[in-house]
């Protein structure tokens, strides 16, 4: 018994860790890398979970997310303003792993990540500089 929970817990590990990181600094490619979150979302969570990140003004900003291989389904990113929401990973209810935003403010902006499925999931999200104008 006490070797199949050591068993669980090492692969719930493995695909949530490095690999994920990995994942996503490969995806963002040459771009500047900025800032990563690792995401771990209960299972049942209504919420999801929130971040704060400082944006600069005239930038454009890109979000690479690499999710769980045990996932259900992708996790959501959501970038908002306020309350305004400037750009999401789930357009037209295809849930992609990249996406770009244009900041024309200095200022706190809040990331949302959450599942529609409401099940335990993971991911790592990188944030990187496109480019300035």
């Amino acid at each position: 018994m006490m070797v199949a929970l050591i068993s669980f817990a090492a692969s719930a590990s493995a695909q949530c860790g490095d690999e994920l990181m990995k994942s996503a600094l490969a995806a963002m490619g040459d771009k500047q890398y900025i800032k990563d979150f690792d995401i771990k979302l209960s299972a049942g969570s209504a919420e999801g979970v929130k971040y704060s990140v400082v944006l600069n003004s005239r930038t454009k900003y890109q979000i690479n997310i690499a999710n769980g291989s045990g996932n259900t389904e992708n996790v959501v990113v959501e970038v908002y303003d306020g309350d305004k929401l400037l750009g999401t990973s789930s357009v037209g209810g295809k849930v992609y792993t990249a996406f770009q935003i244009d900041c024309s403010k200095t200022g706190a902006y809040k990331l949302h990540v959450y599942t529609n499925s409401k099940s335990e999931a993971c991911a790592r999200a990188v944030l990187s500089l496109v480019s300035q104008y």
